[in-house]
């Protein structure tokens, strides 16, 4: 059994409000909200590396193995289980001091209209994402 962090909660969240149609857009969207600020977040993901199709982060990666390990997502696609869909009732409270975060993650799935390419178009168009090359980080390289 793993710890759950409060980014465990959070990407539990984000699955069990939105479809997700591949891991790419998650991390896509998380970089999106992370770089929508100019300061560090409390709940932000700042590993992101720059690759040919948007950005990608260990961290966001490595969350998304530990909940598939754990039986809470799908072995394919990203869909909770019943047992990820009880965890994240029984953990879910602990996002209340984090609501900013959680708002902008809505507010930035709005804002593309829901629309998956649309989100992962838009990451290349983020002037952060651009100044890194492939294979650098994005964030403090």
């Amino acid at each position: 059994m793993i710890s759950y962090t409060v980014q465990h909660v959070l990407i539990l969240r984000l699955l069990m409000c939105y479809n997700f149609e591949s891991v790419r857009t998650l991390h896509n969207l998380l970089f999106l909200v992370s770089a929508e600020k100019i300061e560090q977040q409390d709940l932000g993901f700042y590993d992101f590396v720059r690759t040919g199709t948007g950005a990608y982060s260990r961290s966001v990666q490595r969350i998304i193995d530990d909940l598939r390990k754990e039986k809470l997502i799908a072995e394919e696609g990203l869909r909770l289980t019943e047992k990820g869909r009880r965890i994240y009732a029984t953990l879910g409270a602990a996002l209340r001091p984090f609501y900013s975060f959680w708002n902008l993650c809505v507010d930035v799935v709005e804002r593309h209209g829901g629309n998956p390419e649309e989100l992962n178009r838009r990451v290349f168009y983020n002037l952060t994402f651009r100044r890194a090359k492939v294979g650098e980080r994005v964030f403090f390289p």
